[in-house]
Formats: structure tokens, sequence, C-alpha cells
């Protein structure tokens, strides 16, 4: 068959190949990829046409034949995924071979003493995790230029690595059991050295000759103590690599590396000192040094003056920095956790490019007032800066969009404001010591966001408010704050109000003006007495009163509010509601939950999209009013604990209520004579114990709980067997199965309060935003 050139058996379950293979002189390709079942070649192969061998994950296959001929065509020679153990000292016969891959053959544990392969490109051996051995390269291997020894059990390298001259690539990613380098390493070519992940390399070694070529050095996560001197010979090497290497303790006494751009050094957590800069390094534009243990940074850190990012988050001994800066190309400074940090240098020129400053969780006192001169600085951040106690006097930073004093508790008064800052949009001053506002905050023209949540010792704001840009102010918990100043000009932007947790008495009625709010949050105001006259807030989505235990009156609705669609007033002393109540025509939620004074409603309700009315607990209301129309949205009404003594008729109307809540009406003697509410599926009558007769049913097929427990039922009507859809009857004896036409006797009553938890209802309903991070 001295015309076959190609023979493809991949993916079969051929065991083995005969010997006779080496007949088909004329063969250029042998794919045996996938042939799992493979367990032997003929011992010795001599193809001299062969080009191309595919043994990829022969996965079986643990043995390779000698070459017993020179094959100088063999090209592609592919034994990745098998179960090789070694390699013949006869693989050097293919002297073509300009690429061999090994990779992923984990048994492979010794390859020929020597290599001389003079065509040989690429080796690649990644993930031989039992080759503990590089051979020595016995001759100059000019053209090899990628060898990847990733993921192997490789102790050592030999000085003889250096006979490679042409090559480019040198991977040991992960070698984990790599203990030393040749002392020095004079590889002219090298573009990438790939040392990440050897944890046990402890030394690197010395440049013996400029390596201009060198363009990545990846060392992080290595157990290098020190840097040689000689690092500086690597002129053009733009990305230094050290990051988390914990064994780290000191680097040149200085460095001068022109071409340097980037110096990753994060998680060095044994690395206390910084070396001086000797020469201006411009390219250097990002320096890592986030969880060292550095104390302090050289002033000639300023000679960096490319730098672009400067990154000391988490350096928890970092006391000092140069006692001025002067780096006009940096953008982002992060100090972010640098709790030694006790003072922030003075700025000593203008620095407009700088964009991001994170100074949160250091121990700074004070920012001087050359901050100033940080002129294009969107954001400052000084969260958890608990020591800071001032900022400069006045502030102008007219680039300023965001700046973040959330938790700064010992940070008694906010600066003035000595320009306009337009481009101010968010302002966090929550969980501060301050205890006023200056009237110049309303020159932050366009601010959106004042959150000055958990501020407990403010007791007052400016006496008027117009801050026309203002989407959202957050006073909750500012438990000292008794009043809520005068809106001067309509507001039309302010959208969210929180109020909960605070002193005020009283709402002025300027708050009308606040034509978009769209929530009102007034939570637990315990000394709220009073609301405005009448409210006209036609945005008003949400108003929460939940609480306001000294709030008597509601107000009334001078317009309709068809947005407002929630409204709590559970656990206030309100004593009834006005008629222009009706008004709010796209109230879904009515809770009035736990109102102890409440007597009555309005003689009629008519409120077309309310979906739940919750009266539970309110222990003077003595009678539900008549329903003018049919309401079919509302689906859930709670009455439990009421005084009601009876529901009239219009009851009927609620044709699409699903839940009847009258658990524990002591007084309800009665129902209708007959219900006929369709959609209704839970009926609790629960500890009602004066209730004595139950009404006739008629198209109630939906109701599936009935609660008659604790009540003075003796039986039931016939017609509770049109309850087909009836699946659970609290107060009937029990029997094997419901038996229709039979009278069921009452049984064991107890008593079953249903109550909403207005605090979990408020948490869930107004989630308020999370500060920036």
């Amino acid at each position: 068959m001295d015309n076959l050139s190609e023979l493809h058996l991949d993916g079969t379950a051929i065991k083995e190949l005969p010997s006779s293979i080496n007949k088909l002189t004329g063969l250029t390709t042998l794919d045996l990829t996938g042939c799992r079942e493979l367990k032997s070649l003929p011992s010795n192969i001599h193809m001299g046409s062969l080009r191309t061998l595919k043994l990829s994950g022969c996965s079986n296959l643990e043995m390779f034949p000698e070459i017993s001929g020179v094959m100088e065509e063999l090209s592609k020679l592919y034994l990745n995924g098998t179960a090789i153990k070694e390699l013949p000292s006869s693989i050097n016969k293919l002297t073509g071979l300009p690429s061999l891959d090994l990779r992923g053959c984990r048994e492979l544990k010794s390859l020929p003493r020597s290599i001389h392969m003079g065509s040989l490109q690429t080796l690649n051996l990644s993930g031989c995790s039992n080759l503990e051995k590089f051979p020595e390269i016995s001759d100059v291997m000019e053209k090899l230029s990628k060898l990847y020894l990733a993921g192997t059990a490789i102790k050592e390298l030999s000085s003889s690595i250096n006979k490679l001259m042409g090559l480019i690539t040198l991977d040991l990613k992960g070698c984990r059991e790599l203990k030393s380098l040749p002392s020095s390493i004079h590889m002219g070519s090298l573009q990438t050295l790939n040392l990440s992940g050897c944890s046990n390399l402890e030394m690197f070694p010395e440049i013996s000759e400029v390596m201009e070529e060198l363009s990545e050095l990846h060392l992080d996560g290595t157990a290098i103590k020190e840097l040689p001197l000689s690092i500086n010979k690597l002129t053009g090497l733009p990305t230094l690599d050290l990051q988390g290497c914990r064994e780290l303790k000191s680097l040149p006494s200085s460095i001068h590396m022109g071409s340097l751009q980037t110096l990753n050094l994060c998680g060095c957590s044994n690395l206390e000192k910084f070396p001086e800069i000797s020469d201006v390094m411009e390219k250097l534009s990002e320096l890592y040094l986030g969880g060292t243990a550095i104390k302090e940074l050289p002033s000639s850190i300023n000679k960096l003056t490319g730098l672009a990012t400067l990154d000391l988050r988490g350096c928890r001994e970092l006391k000092s920095l140069p006692s001025s800066i002067h780096m006009g190309s940096l953008q982002t400074l992060n100090l972010s956790g640098c709790s030694n940090l006790e003072m922030f240098p003075e700025i000593s020129e203008v620095m407009e490019e700088l964009s991001e400053l994170h100074l949160d969780g250091t121990a700074i006192k004070e920012l001087p007032s050359s901050i100033n001169k940080l002129t294009g600085l969107p954001t400052l951040d000084l969260r958890g800066c608990r020591e800071l106690k001032s900022l400069p006097r006045s502030i102008h930073m007219g680039s300023l969009q965001t700046l973040n004093l959330f938790g700064c508790s010992n940070f008694e008064k906010f600066p003035e404001i000595s320009d306009v800052m337009e481009k101010l949009s968010e302002l966090y001053l929550g969980g501060t010591a301050i205890k006023e506002l200056p009237l110049s905050i309303n020159k932050l023209t366009g601010l959106a966001t004042l959150d000055l949540r958990g501020c407990r010792e403010l007791k007052s704001l400016p006496s008027s408010i117009h801050m026309g840009s203002l989407q959202t102010l957050n006073l909750s918990g500012c438990s000292n704050l008794e009043k809520f100043p005068e809106i001067s000009d309509v507001m039309e932007k302010l959208s969210d109000l929180y109020l909960d947790g605070t002193a005020i008495k009283e709402l002025p009625s300027s708050i009308n003006k606040l034509t978009g709010l769209t929530v009102l949050d007034l939570y637990g105001c315990h000394e709220l007495k009073s609301l405005p006259s009448s409210i006209r807030l036609g945005s008003l989505h949400t108003l929460f009163l939940s609480g306001c235990s000294k709030l008597e009156k509601f107000p009334e609705i001078s317009d309709v509010m068809e947005k407002l669609s929630k409204l709590y007033l559970d656990g206030t002393a309100i004593k009834e509601l006005p008629s222009s109540i009706n008004q709010l025509r796209g109230l879904t939620v009515l809770d009035l939950s736990g109102c102890l004074e409440l007597k009555s409603l309005p003689s009629s309700i008519h409120m077309g999209s309310l979906q739940t009315l919750n009266l539970s607990g309110c222990s003077k209301f003595e009678k539900f009013p008549n329903i003018s129309d049919v309401m079919e949205k509302l689906s859930q009404l709670y009455l439990g604990g009421t005084t009601i003594k009876e529901l009239t008729l219009s009851i009927n109307k609620l044709t699409g209520l699903t839940v009847l809540d009258l658990s524990g009406c002591q007084e309800l003697k009665s129902l209708p004579s007959s219900i006929r509410m369709g959609s209704l599926q839970t009926l609790i009558l629960s500890g009602c114990s004066k209730f004595e007769r139950f009404p006739e049913i008629s198209g109630m097929e939906m109701l599936s709980e009935l609660h008659l427990d604790g009540t003075a039922i003796k039986e039931l009507p016939s017609s509770i067997n049109k309850l087909t859809g009836l699946r659970h009857l609290d107060g009937v004896q029990s029997h094997d199965s419901w038996a229709p036409g039979q009278q069921h006797r009452i049984r064991r009553c107890g008593v079953r309060l249903i109550y909403a938890n207005s605090e979990e209802v408020h948490n869930q309903s107004m989630t308020q935003p999370d500060y920036p991070s």
C-alpha cells in the first residue's frame, strides 16, 4: 500500500498497532486521537515519510517507541493526554520536529538526559505533574522559542537553560516544587518569564547581562525574599508582578528601570520599606502597594512624574506620606484602610488630573486647605474616618461630584460653601456628629442626594431650603431633630423624603411645595402631633406614619391624589378619618392596625383601587361603614380585635375579597343573613365569643379555609355543603371524611389573632439606598 498517505483511526477502539505499519512507506499522516483503548505501538518506528503523528488523548498508551531511523519529515507530534511515562533518547532523531506537545501527561516522569533537537521551536510539558527533572541542554538550540513547564514537579533548572539563546517564553507557572533557578540568567531573547505560584522559590537569580527584550516578569505568589540590584538590567520591562509574595522583605535600595509601567507589590505583607527612586521614571503609571507593611513613602516618589495610579489600600502600618505631593499625572490615590495614617500631606501644586481619592478608614484628623487644589476631583471618600474632626473652613472644589463622610463619628461641623458648587450631586453625612448645617448648603445647586441618616446630634437645618436639584433627603434616625424647615421655593425634583425616627413635632404647610414627592416616610416619629391641615401632594406614592403615637388627626385631602397607593397609619392616635380619604382613588393599601383610639371611618367607602384594608387591633372601632359602590379590587380585609357588632349586607359588594379576618371580635354577634362573596378563600371568626349563628351560604366555591374556633356557634346550616372547595375547618368535630348533608358540631374553641408587623412592613417597603463603596 505504497500509495496510502493518510490513515485516520481517531476515536476507534484499537488496542495496538502491528509492526507492519512500518510498511506504509508513503504514509504522511497517522491520526490516533482519542483512541482510549490503545495500549501499545510497535517497539520501533521507521516511517521516513511521516509528517504528522497524532496520539492526543490516548489515555492508556504508556510507552512511546524507539525511533530506529532519522525521521526528518515529522513536523507534528501530539502526545498530550497520554499515559506515557518516559521518552526514549532516540526522540532526538526527529531532527525536523518544530513542536512537541506533551501537555497533561501526568504519568511522565522523565525525559532523555539531554535534548539536542535543532529544529524544535515549541516544547509543551504543562501539567506533567510527575515530571521532576528537566534535562541538560547539550547543544545550543537557538530555534526553541517557547518552553512550557507550568504545573510540573520540577525542583530546579540547570544553568544549561541559558543555551536556549532564542527562547522567548519560559512558563513555570504553578511549579510548587521549584526551589532554585540558575544563579544567573543571560537569555537575551527572553520576552516572558512566568514564575507565578512557584511557592517554594526563595531566590531570584542575578541578571548577568542587560535583557532589554524581557517584557513580562511574573513573580506573584513566590517565596522570594528579596530582588537583586541587577533587576535594573531588565531595561525593557514594562510590568513587574510580585503580588502576594509574602516573604518579600526588601527591594533594591534604588530603582531605575526606565521602561517600567506597572509595579505590583499588593499583598507583600512583610515588605516594610519602599526604595528611593534614583532617576525620573516617567513611564511608571501604576504602582500597587496595597496590603504591604510599608511605614512611609520617600519624598522621591514625586519623581514618578507619569504615575497615574498609586494604590496603598490596607497598608495598616503606613504612618506618613511625603510632606507635600506634586504628582501632576496622578489620577487615582487609594489610601483606604490605612488605619494608622493620621495626616494628609499638603498639595503643593494644582493636580487637575486626580479623579479618585480614597481616604476611607484612615486615622486622618483633618484635611489641609490645599485640598482645594485638587481641581479635577469628582469623588472624595472619607467613610469611616472616625478621627476626622474638621474639613477646611471653606470648600470650593468645582469638579467635586460625590463627598462621602459617612461614619465620621467625631466630625462635628460642616464647613461653609464659599462658591457655588453646581457639580456636587451626592453628599453623605450619615453617622457624623454634625449639630447643624450652614445656610450656605443651598449653594450646592446641583445636589441630588443629601444623606444625614443617623446623625443623632443634628438639631437644626437651615430655616429654609431651596435646593432645586435635590431628589433624595434622608434624615432617618436624626433623633434630636425637632423641626423641619420651610420650603421656600417649589422643589419638584425631590422624590424621596425620609424623616423616620426624628423628633419632629409638625410638618409645615410648605411641604406641599414638594410637588414631585413620591415617598414621605415618618415612621416612628413619636413626637409628631400634627400634619398640615390639608395635603395636596399630587405625585405622592407612599406615606408612612406608622408608630406616630401622638398623631391624633389625619388632614383633609384637598385635591385628588390618584398616585398615592400606600398609606400606613398603624399605631397612631387617630380617632377618625375624614370623608375626603375617598379622594385617594389610587390607594391600594390602607393600614390602620393598632390605632387604639380609632372609633369610626367615613359613613361610606368608595375607593375603587383599594386592595388591602387593615383595622386589626382597633379596639374602639365599633361600626364598619357601608360599601357604597362595588369594590372588586379589595382582596384583604382585616378587622380582628375590633369591637364591631355586625357587618352590613353591603359587605357582599366586596366581590374580589379573598381574606376576611374577624378573629377576636368579641362583640360580633352576626353576619348578614346570607353571604355570597364568590372570591372569598379565607374566613376567620376565631375567638368571636358572642357569635352564635352562621349565615346561609351561596356561590362561595372558592372558600378553602373557615376558622370558627372560639365562637358560640352550636350548629352549621346545611348550606355549608355548598362549600365544595373547603379544605380546612376549625372548630368542627373531626371526621375521617367530609360528609355532605350532615350537621357538624362545634368543639374545642381557641383564639386566633393575626396582626401585621409594622416594622417588618416598613423595612421591606422603604428600602433605602446604600452608601456607595
